[in-house]
């Protein structure tokens, strides 16, 4: 492929990939996180390294993690979990071969594009392969986006600057019009600040999770214990799409919550569990049972199936009550384009679908005015550091972040610990960030 075609003006910084390394690792979840009323009990985590060069010939090597979360992306199949798994594997390691063999120099969104351009038709060839129907591509942006987080560290490591500072047109090929004329002239860093050194967390709270040491069976700790303990002000909490039961949970929780901390918000997510009626009933419900806690939600993440064609006419009035965001239904750039028409008011963003798939949605949905969620994937290690640093830096319209891991995945934390034992350590409800010099990650 001629990179004139993509690049437009060369740069100084602009950098091919001249070798790739992927490898894999199993991270047990204890307990399982429950996703959609599915128990997960483990996850895959990559790692991604590229080699790359800059025009004048300097080399440097970049890191980028993910997590393969099948549940969450890919949720049904006629395969099973350990099957999709392999597939998702066998995809990173097609993506960076793919990096490879493009030839191509450029920043970081001039090599991710075609990729991203040509991900249905790399999943279609992959399902053939895997003698199966489809792979959503919702878990295709997953397999790239590990492959994606190395090109944006090694980019920035070949300049010894920090990836933040580089989404601008001194070191970017191309604005944003190539996904909408609006946004023509439109670079990613347009809308970066100083990155916050204090992240605020919010604690993943599931349906069957206790709400007080009472009612602690068999070892677990509570919703009470953990605030007691890390001062958690910020709740994410699972619904299971019963108006009653719901409204009657988030009551309970907030009663626990406003106990011991001042000013408790609550985002909700049903994963999808929900219609506009049945939602809509809930929160009349919990308005008359507890105004308070009603008063306390800031956003309702993805409460309808990821294939559900809204209603605008329905959702307007939802979403003027409590702003409603896309999560697992937003797998397409162009979608962004729509939300406001079809009733949405926002977009949860994740590392894990990639640095370049979140700084084109966090540019596009601020010129747009919609609302934006940083969330998390039950990210460990190398791909937690980068989660919280994503938080860290973008301006989001809350600025709480999840950081799941803690609580399922604490032992696969250990490194991350011993280099950077603020980011894992919560204390007064916040995780500390600093600011790397190089690079994508924290210094």
């Amino acid at each position: 492929m001629n990179a004139d075609l993509w690049s437009g003006t060369a740069r100084a910084t602009d950098i091919r990939v001249v070798d790739v390394d992927v490898s894999f690792a199993d991270v047990e979840l204890d307990p399982p996180f429950v996703i959609s009323g599915r128990p997960m009990t483990h996850v895959t985590s990559t790692k991604v390294r590229l080699v790359v060069e800059t025009l004048s010939g300097v080399r440097a090597t970049g890191l980028g993690a993910g997590m393969l979360s099948v549940p969450w992306a890919w949720p049904q199949s006629e395969i099973d979990l350990s099957a999709r798994d392999d597939v998702l594997r066998s995809l990173v390691q097609a993506f960076a071969e793919q990096l490879l063999d493009l030839d191509l120099r450029g920043d970081p969104f001039t090599l991710w594009r075609p990729l991203e351009d040509q991900l249905d038709a790399t999943l279609a060839d992959a399902a053939d392969a895997a003698r199966i129907e489809e792979i959503p591509r919702l878990a295709g942006l997953l397999t790239l986006g590990a492959v994606d987080n190395a090109l944006h560290d090694a980019w920035a490591r070949a300049a010894g600057c920090s990836v933040y500072s580089m989404y601008t047109a001194t070191h970017l090929n191309q604005d944003l019009a190539w996904l909408s004329p609006e946004f023509t002239g439109i670079h990613p860093g347009d809308f970066l600040g100083p990155a916050r050194t204090l992240i605020p967390i919010q604690h993943a709270l599931g349906v069957g999770d206790p709400l007080t040491d009472a009612d602690v069976v068999a070892g677990g700790r509570s919703l009470e214990r953990w605030v007691r303990e890390q001062g958690i002000r910020h709740l994410k909490m699972k619904l299971t799409g019963n108006p009653v039961a719901d409204a009657s949970r988030i009551s309970e929780a907030y009663r626990v919550m406003i106990a011991l901390v001042r000013e408790p918000t609550f985002s909700l997510d049903p994963n999808e569990a929900y219609s506009v009626g049945d939602l809509g009933d809930m929160l009349g419900r919990l308005q008359r049972l507890d105004p308070a806690a009603a008063g306390s939600i800031t956003y309702l993440e993805q409460p309808f199936p990821r294939d559900h064609e809204t209603d605008a006419q329905q959702m307007t009035p939802l979403s003027a009550r409590v702003p409603v965001l896309l999560d697992e239904g937003y797998s397409r750039l162009q979608q962004l384009l729509d939300l406001r028409d079809q009733g949405w008011s926002g977009v949860v963003i994740k590392s894990a679908k990639g640095q370049s798939h979140a700084m084109v949605t966090y540019a596009a949905a601020r010129t747009l005015d919609l609302s934006i969620a940083i969330q998390d994937l039950t990210t460990v290690d190398v791909a937690l550091e980068h989660s919280l640093g994503l938080a860290a830096s973008l301006q989001a319209s809350w600025p709480q972040v999840e950081h799941n891991s803690r609580q399922f995945a604490p032992g696969a934390n250990a490194e991350l610990a011993a280099r950077s034992p603020a980011l894992v350590a919560v204390r007064e409800g916040h995780a500390r960030w600093t600011p790397g010099k190089v690079g994508l990650y924290g210094g």
